[in-house]
């Protein structure tokens, strides 16, 4: 008798279950899915924010041939808050929000130059934000960025999440994510920084996005911008570098040489030496003779790859040596994590002696060692 009560609540808790699923406002045709989010701080206090959605019933038809811009769209919500703004959007469209699948958060640079720390607890504590998020900011407005359109069709989130994935391709992409920018704000002793998109308008009604720039935060505001050649030293310097290109130009030879990074890797010692805090920093960095641009070709001798090699050692030294300057005495900031290196080594000294460590950025000594190898001609065709 017991085992047959027990079979019967069983069956009934299954029957309960399945009625619910069948009623459940949680099924992806009743969610409104979101791609991409922008955030605009307004001079009421109230938050503006872009939304980037699927439209699941056209996703979900088979026989509509709609592509993925197709079924994308992008609408704008206000509320006091971001969380208030996306509840709001709940309203309007009568659906509820899909957090999980949000590929981008993207900051109006007036909002970023205000702080984004209060508007990124949000993405911390709501559960279905996913922490690896990419994060960016917008040079304008963080709608013109998430509305950006291709012809008729919103540009997609995956399209403005690819532009930064080519960091793997570049060293002058940045990709940055919700957790590492968190880390970073909280911390005393780093700067965060976001890449900074720009939307473009090519034709009428027609945007291109790309990257423009890098912003260094001071903890959560914008603090000033890093270009070109400072990023690709950023990411030297953060062991960020997968592929990248540089050239250096040999007047001995009359000639501009492309060298391709194939391979780069950095190492960060600090120390004390004279009460004064010091870094040793060491670039070892293999590259390609990708390309040699002269008015008369030439074969590549030993006497020439030398030559590039040294000119190239002294580019690199002089590009972190400049770039180091430019963030540690021009702006006080920290995005490399030296001071987190140091930190870690110097736990007790740091304690006793800094109180902020940016006061004694502008003091920092470091000495730059680079080695770099030629390893290849022609982009790997030839092996010398």
């Amino acid at each position: 008798m017991k085992k047959i009560l027990k079979i019967l609540v069983l069956l009934g808790l299954l029957v309960l279950l399945f009625s619910g699923c069948e009623n459940s406002g949680n099924e992806l045709k009743n969610r409104l899915i979101i791609q991409a989010i922008g955030i605009d701080q307004q001079e009421d206090d109230t938050v503006l924010v872009t939304l980037q959605t699927l439209d699941t019933e056209m996703a979900g038809n088979p026989s509509s041939g709609a592509s993925l811009g197709d079924v994308v769209t992008s609408f704008t919500v206000s509320g006091k808050t971001v969380a208030d703004a996306i509840s709001n959007a709940a309203t309007v469209i009568g659906k509820k929000p899909l957090l999980s699948q949000n590929r981008l958060i993207v900051f109006g640079r007036q909002t970023a130059e205000q702080g984004i720390l209060q508007h990124l607890d949000f993405f911390v504590r709501d559960t279905e934000n996913r922490s690896t998020v990419l994060l960016a900011v917008s040079d304008t407005s963080a709608s013109d960025v998430v509305s950006a359109k291709m012809g008729e069709n919103v540009l997609t989130a995956d399209s403005l999440e690819d532009i930064l994935h080519a960091q793997q391709f570049s060293a002058e992409v940045v990709m940055q994510e919700l957790y590492t920018v968190i880390n970073k704000m909280e911390s005393d002793t780093a700067d965060a920084y976001l890449p900074v998109l720009k939307a473009e308008q090519e034709q009428e009604g027609e945007s291109k996005v790309k990257l423009s720039s890098v912003a260094v935060f001071d903890k959560d505001k914008l603090h000033f911008e890093l270009h070109d050649e400072e990023i690709t030293a950023l990411q030297l310097l953060t062991n960020e570098v997968e592929i990248g290109f540089f050239f250096v130009e040999n007047p001995d030879y009359d000639s501009t040489t492309v060298l391709k990074i194939r391979k780069s890797r950095v190492e960060i010692q600090p120390a004390v030496k004279n009460d004064k805090i010091c870094f040793e920093i060491c670039l070892c960095m293999t590259v390609d003779i990708a390309e040699n641009q002269t008015e008369k070709p030439f074969g590549v001798s030993k006497d020439f790859i030398q030559s590039t090699t040294k000119r190239a050692k002294a580019y690199i030294t002089r590009l972190l040596d400049e770039s180091i300057k430019q963030s540690f005495v021009a702006n006080n900031a920290d995005p490399y994590c030296f001071g987190t290196r140091f930190l870690k080594s110097y736990a007790s000294y740091y304690k006793t002696h800094i109180k902020d460590w940016k006061t004694v950025l502008p003091e920092v000594e470091y000495d730059i060692q680079t080695e770099i190898e030629v390893k290849y001609v022609g982009n790997g065709a030839e092996n010398i």
